[in-house]
């Protein structure tokens, strides 16, 4: 099945963020992890930029220009003590949703922004609650360390989330998507194959069940020395020693200094290949948004 981003991104690129609304984003985006920051520092908690984010520190000392997200990620021991602090200290201003937290469909946390829209395409059926702007937080888990054995979870954990996935699509079409699909074939085939698949998934055990079994099977209950980010890409994309997520070093991203790994070429590499290369327009991810607002009553 052809890659949902790709599809999404040629379908609706009237949705393309104007230079001024991807300003405004990365403005509400930085002021929120100067947010987070304030609450890690006051309570001993490390966390790091991730995924894009970390690219963008190292290739542009911020934002990738066209980048409309912002990672970060933590070891699940740093996560426990984060996701008290930040309902404690800021539960004003910001709601962490986790899985199996209501109709959230997906397989990592959130910080969401109240008082704000952030409509992605792909979830425009859920409720708002869910479609609000908001900074990912990946979790740094212990895995086993047979390969052997993280080669035969990976595969149940992966396609425990894919049902999920299908079956969110199937309870929780996109009214924007499926408007689209009249009058264009390819989306209509796509989208209508997705929610087949979550139609049928759903009679056996349902959307829950599938998240469920992937919180259960993210992690070891003892340590091996060995990590991952199950709730990235996919279980096994992001394997590394558990030392690299603990030798960190300071950079820069909008003037201000956050932790990456110090050995961060091992990780870039592992997802970007040759990530000081900019690439071709063509093949820039963004994800389709139809409506950004930031303090406003939702």
């Amino acid at each position: 099945m052809k890659k949902q981003k790709d599809i999404y991104s040629q379908v609706f690129n009237e949705f393309v963020f104007s230079d001024s609304q991807i300003s405004l984003l990365h403005d509400t985006l930085f002021d929120m992890l100067l947010d987070i920051r304030k609450i890690c520092e006051k309570n001993d908690i490390t966390f790091l930029l991730s995924g894009g984010s970390m690219l963008g520190a190292v290739r542009h000392k911020g934002f990738i220009p066209w980048d409309d997200d912002l990672d970060i990620m933590m070891l699940r021991s740093e996560y426990i003590k984060f996701r008290e602090a930040i309902v404690r200290e800021m539960g004003d201003k910001y709601d962490l949703v986790e899985p199996l937290d209501g109709k959230y469909t997906n397989k990592k946390p959130k910080v969401f922004l109240k008082n704000s829209v952030f409509t992605e395409v792909v979830y425009a059926g859920l409720p708002s609650e869910y479609r609000r702007v908001f900074i990912d937080v990946f979790i740094i888990e212990d895995i086993p360390a047979s390969s052997t054995k993280r080669k035969l979870i990976g595969k149940v954990y992966d396609f425990a989330f894919h049902a999920s996935s299908f079956i969110g699509d199937y309870k929780y079409p996109s009214p924007i998507i499926l408007e689209k699909a009249k009058t264009n074939d390819e989306l209509r085939k796509y989208y209508s194959k997705r929610r087949n698949i979550g139609a049928i998934l759903s009679v056996f055990f349902g959307m829950r069940f599938y998240l469920k079994l992937c919180s259960k099977l993210d992690h070891t209950k003892k340590e091996t020395g060995i990590v991952g980010v199950p709730s990235a890409i996919s279980y096994n994309r992001e394997v590394f020693a558990k030392s690299l997520f603990t030798d960190l070093i300071d950079v820069e991203f909008n003037g201000e200094l956050f932790k990456i790994p110090s050995d961060y070429d091992s990780y870039l590499k592992n997802l970007y290949k040759d990530y000081m290369k900019l690439p071709p327009e063509k093949d820039r991810v963004v994800h389709s948004c139809a409506e950004f607002k930031v303090n406003t009553e939702v």
